[in-house]
């Protein structure tokens, strides 16, 4: 007897598996397992260098290199200070007109200079961020001249074999000069070069107590503060003998309004500014008057006023920031402000934008950069701050060991600090990094120069070396998502709706030529479109603007008046023509194109006062027109809702038993109230708007740009609406058959099925369409760059421009490789712009998720 065999639950296979099938199945299983995870580690590597790259921009300043040498500068403080580029010399400008040049590391005099041996010097002015200085004299003479730092390359031949035989990076005096071994292994000479021209007689010889100079368009101007109590503002003329080859100098001018201050004490400093238009006094007890000299026929006295805010303090110190608008103002509690001129219709105003809080011991000593918006800040206990401006950042704080700062000079690369006191001269090396960059400057409002009030800015660029760069990126957020909300705006009703149509109502063979002719359009390239909508789109546009924004509701509503009198056709001859349904559906969009144009100047004339444009850049006119055309969607959104909570269903009950053509005209009538009501919701919405003040100009409406949003929706919507439609209509599609078949079983219409059936269980598919279409909008560049005018405002409407993060990258990348700031910065723009998608699409998965639960429910 066989014994019995016991079932295992696993069946036999009749046949094996050949080898090679195994092995291109683990292959294959390895190839997409390594592809998956190097995509991961792709990203997080992307991740993890934006974070790298971007780290650096908020880091502190590092001081290191501490030196001292003792120089014997006792007797008075320098008026002025000077520092090479390699940080290994100073010259320093005294009382006397003596000029003096010192070794940094060593002490050691280079070279001493007495430049005025027959006159007396009594006022010293130099030009932050350049080399011309104005002296003035006992005389009343000024003399224009430049202290710099002339640079040489010398043949290893020409030098002493103790130079030549330099490593790099150290330096050996040679003459009255300094000579570096460069890293390229080049001999470099710094040698001290003074030029000072012939004196600038004055019509009245008078001592000069302050005196200050500015290179304008009309040549160099000079304002001169004289012992007799004049203010005279001059221009410093050239006369060249052609005999002689000789060149003479006169100062020619005009007198200010001074006379009721040349009794009291003589103010503390001058300036003027950059211009020669605003002159600027400040005296010890903190006031201000500054003098408006833009009418040189006529100046005037502009402003008093009080920079302390506080009768317990003097003024100390004040210099000027490079370009000559901000002043900072440093007094007896160590508090250092920063003002500025902000221009206005009239007269303007000065107002303080920054606020260094002070340390208790007084300001002795100021110095401003030559090339950004750093200062540095001596007190009387020692300690020193090095401070930027813009950011209103701290970076760094020194010590000269109880010494009392008298003179400060800073780096011409900001690299470097030099300070000058009884005891010596302290040498640091500063590596400042990036100053300008704060959570505040980047994310808050800042108050830049001659801004009337704290703003969003991003300039990170500028035509001239005092420019102040602007590094928030709001505007670049708000111009982003304003990019995005229009063009998912046009293009999602459009592609999703499309979509419907071709997957729920269009014949096989019309969708085998549709679909894929609109997938074609996703090879359009995006320079293209953005040439296209920048040159010829937006042009376009410009000259018909009431005529568009009146297609955008008369298309619509030709395409639902066609289709009400379609329901209008007897039932046998609808069945008929259901064939061309999609012919007649393209004939019906001509019509709604050519009734915009009666339509929109119609509108124009009702609503914006017979002048759109005119209207836009508020040049008069009801608000209400405004507010109509901001509320027309929405009050048709309620309308519509309106419709299908409560009046559909009270026409439903009284049209029972009604036949096809009867029911046709009752909803025929049903959407001409809706219209009706629509209008007359938003009219009555914008009047009450309007009684109460509000004015959508300057909210969701502005002035009327060439390249604007409206553009834009139109052209990047075109855009996505090919990646919407395809993933959309695919969803639609993969809809299991027995449920739309079980929905028109029961009697359900075909629309009826779609909204009711396909749209819910295919909705997370079309909202990862809406997403990806969303991705789309948010990285675009070229479209964006090309017709926005590339704008960073802050606002909504949609006939201004903007500036995307994408596009900013874009166009300053090259330029911002030779600035590392401007460069981390567009790196911040990148992890940003990554951050905002990473965002949407983790929300867009959470609620593709639940509407995937959902269709399981149903």
């Amino acid at each position: 007897m066989e014994p019995k065999k016991t079932y295992t639950g696993r069946p036999r296979r009749p046949r094996k598996t050949r080898s090679s099938v195994w092995l291109a199945e683990f292959a294959s299983r390895r190839l997409i397992t390594t592809g998956g995870i190097g995509t991961i580690v792709a990203i997080v590597t992307v991740f993890v260098f934006l974070l790298y790259v971007v780290g650096h921009l908020f880091l502190s300043a590092s001081v290191t290199g501490q030196a001292h040498a003792e120089i014997d500068w006792a007797q008075a403080a320098p008026l002025q200070m000077g520092m090479d580029e390699d940080q290994l010399m100073c010259w320093a400008l005294f009382p006397d007109g003596s000029l003096q040049l010192v070794r940094l590391d060593t002490g050691e005099l280079l070279e001493k200079r007495n430049l005025f041996p027959d006159q007396h010097l009594t006022a010293v002015s130099f030009t932050p961020g350049g080399e011309t200085t104005a002296l003035g004299f006992e005389d009343g003479s000024v003399r224009m001249g430049t202290i710099r730092f002339d640079t040489s390359f010398l043949d290893p031949d020409e030098l002493p074999d103790d130079v030549r035989g330099l490593e790099v990076g150290q330096a050996a005096r040679v003459k009255s000069g300094m000579v570096l071994r460069t890293p390229q292994g080049q001999y470099r000479l710094q040698e001290l070069a003074v030029d000072i021209k012939d004196p600038a007689k004055a019509a009245r010889p008078s001592p000069v107590l302050l005196v200050d100079q500015s290179k304008t368009t009309t040549g160099q101007v000079v304002t001169v503060l004289t012992a007799d109590g004049k203010l005279r503002l001059n221009t410093v003329l050239e006369k060249n003998n052609l005999l002689t080859g000789q060149t003479t100098y006169k100062l020619s001018g005009i007198d200010l309004p001074y006379a009721e201050y040349a009794s009291t004490d003589p103010p503390l400093k001058l300036f003027m500014s950059a211009l020669g238009d605003q002159i600027y006094l400040f005296w010890k007890d903190g006031r201000l008057v500054r003098i408006d000299a833009r009418d040189k026929a006529k100046p005037m006295l502009a402003e008093v006023r009080d920079v302390l805010e506080n009768g317990s303090l003097q003024v100390t110190e004040v210099r000027c920031l490079l370009g000559k608008g901000t002043f900072l103002v440093g007094d007896s509690s160590g508090r250092v402000r920063a003002w500025f001129y902000v221009p206005a219709e009239e007269a303007g105003r000065v107002v303080c934008a920054h606020d260094f809080p002070g340390t208790g011991a007084a300001v002795t000593a100021l110095a401003v950069s030559d090339r950004s918006r750093s200062a540095a800040v001596a007190h009387r206990d020692g300690k020193i701050r090095l401070l930027f401006v813009t950011s209103d950042r701290v970076m760094a704080e020194l010590d000269v060991s109880g010494q009392i700062p008298k003179s400060l000079v800073l780096a011409p690369k900001d690299d470097g600090l030099a300070a000058a006191a009884a005891g010596g001269i302290w040498q640091w090396t500063i590596d400042p990094l990036h100053p300008e960059i704060t959570f505040k400057s980047l994310f808050s409002k800042v108050w830049y120069e001659t801004h009337e009030k704290p703003e969003f800015v991003w300039q990170s660029t500028g035509g001239t070396d005092s420019f102040e760069p602007k590094y928030s990126l709001v505007p670049l957020i708000i111009g982003t998502l304003k990019a995005s909300f229009y063009s998912l705006l046009f293009g999602v009703p459009l592609a999703l709706l499309a979509a419907i149509y071709t997957s729920e109502f269009m014949h096989p063979k019309s969708k085998a030529v549709v679909k894929p002719t609109i997938e074609l359009m996703a090879s359009l390239p995006s320079v293209v479109l953005g040439f296209l909508a920048g040159l010829v789109f937006a042009q376009f546009v410009e000259r018909i603007v009431p005529t568009v924004l009146a297609s955008l509701f008369t298309v619509p509503l030709a395409f639902l008046v066609g289709a009400y009198f379609w329901q209008l056709l007897p039932d046998r001859l609808a069945q008929v023509l259901a064939r061309g349904r999609f012919l007649f559906i393209c004939l019906v969009m001509p019509p709604g194109l050519l009734a915009a144009i009666p339509v929109g100047a119609l509108m124009e004339q009702v609503l914006f006062d017979g002048d759109l444009r005119r209207w836009l850049d508020g040049g008069g006119g009801s608000a209400v027109g405004g507010w109509v055309l901001v509320l027309l969607p929405l009050s048709a959104i309620v309308s519509v809702l309106l419709m299908g909570r409560y009046v559909n269903p009270w026409v439903r009950r009284q049209t029972i038993g009604l036949n096809r053509l009867k029911t046709a005209l009752v909803d025929f009538g049903k959407f001409q109230s809706a219209c009706a009501g629509t209008v007359l919701l938003a009219w009555v919405v914008a009047l009450i708007l309007d009684g109460f003040g509000f004015d959508a100009r300057g909210l969701f409406l502005g002035p009327y740009s060439q390249r604007n949003a409206l553009v834009v929706g139109f052209i990047m919507g075109f855009a996505i609406i090919p990646i919407i439609y395809t993933i959309a209509e695919d969803a639609l599609s993969s809809v299991p058959e027995h449920l739309r078949a079980g929905s028109l079983a029961t009697g359900a219409t075909r629309w009826q099925t779609a909204i009711r059936i396909i749209i819910p269980t295919a909705m997370s598919g079309l909202f990862s369409a809406v997403m990806i279409g969303l991705g789309r909008a948010v990285g675009e560049t070229m479209i964006v760059l090309m017709a926005t005018g590339n704008t960073p405002v802050m606002n909504w409407s949609i006939f201004s421009g903007f500036r995307t993060l994408s596009a900013n990258i874009a166009v300053e990348l090259p330029d911002a490789v030779r600035n590392s700031t401007h460069y981390r910065t567009l790196f911040l723009a990148a992890l940003t712009l990554f951050a905002i998608t990473f965002v949407l699409n983790s929300l867009a998965e959470l609620v593709r998720l639940r509407f995937r639960r959902r269709a399981y429910q149903l």
